[in-house]
């Protein structure tokens, strides 16, 4: 779900997990595909970003199946640095009749050195590769300390979440970080109607889609003439907005230069997390 504010964007471990809905399968379908990606190795550039939310989103949905085989490829290319060489001389395997040697053919489980490269291809993605896709998140949301906030307020002015308010005060009570400071500043609107007045073009986006699933919409209160009357004090959710630079923001956000500077480095650092996750199902 696309939201202004999500229950896990502080959790890097997650890394812009609500940004884009596609996945490796989604991209490419098998294993097969993402080993063809060398057929396709260029570098991608990102269309000039439309800071409309239907701009927004069709911009990542482009650009993101082509970064997806630019990380593929690098990913693909590391991999390639640490496969044995000549791994099938003197291997005592002699029925193996697997003919092309890539990180995803069903190896014998034991006494094959291919096999061994794959257990080091997935200790190598989720231990160092890993660690230097945070130094890359970290560089990301560094680069936001050169912007400042408008003060549109519309973040204030609308917030949705996939859980009531009743379910954040469950959640709060449970010792979820989020869902507190959430609760501590945003109040639920009457009616979906209240809510939509305030940013209709956020609504018409959410309707095409959004199908089953329900959403509820929020508030801050304790905005006084478009200010933040506890701004000093305010939670972290709001001193840190936004949180993830693939995530939709409001047009009129003075963050949305932000996302326009680090949105190639951010979407080939989500598929490549993708890619991590695609690894280890298939491999593990």
């Amino acid at each position: 779900m696309t939201n202004f504010f999500s229950k896990d964007d502080n959790n890097t471990n997650n890394l812009f997990s609500d940004g884009i809905d596609l996945s490796a399968d989604d991209l490419f379908g098998s294993s097969d595909s993402i080993n063809t990606t060398q057929e396709s190795e260029k570098k991608t550039q990102v269309k000039p970003k439309d800071n409309s939310l239907d701009g927004q989103y069709n911009a990542l949905k482009d650009n993101y199946e082509q970064i997806f085989i630019e990380a593929a490829e690098s990913i693909r290319k590391e991999l390639d640095t640490i496969k044995p060489q000549n791994a099938c001389e003197g291997c005592s395997h002699k029925d193996c009749d697997i003919k092309r040697k890539d990180i995803f053919a069903p190896y014998p489980p034991a006494g094959c050195k291919l096999r061994e490269w794959q257990m080091q291809a997935i200790t190598y993605l989720t231990g160092d590769y890993k660690q230097k896709l945070k130094a890359a998140y970290n560089d990301i949301m560094d680069k936001k300390k050169n912007y400042e906030c408008n003060r549109c307020a519309a973040c204030c002015m609308l917030s949705v979440s996939e859980y009531s308010y009743t379910q954040l005060k469950q959640r709060a009570m449970k010792g979820d970080k989020f869902s507190e400071d959430f609760i501590s500043v945003f109040v639920p609107y009457e009616s979906e109607e209240d809510a939509k007045e305030v940013n209709p073009e956020y609504f018409a986006l959410l309707n095409r889609l959004v199908e089953d699933e329900k959403i509820y919409y929020y508030y801050c209160p304790k905005l006084k003439n478009n200010l933040c009357s506890i701004y000093e004090n305010r939670p972290n959710i709001c001193r840190d907005y936004p949180h993830n630079p693939l995530k939709l923001l409001p047009s009129q956000c003075s963050f949305n230069e932000w996302k326009d500077e680090v949105s190639h480095q951010a979407m080939l650092l989500k598929a490549k997390t993708d890619i991590i996750a695609f690894y280890k199902e298939k491999l593990g």
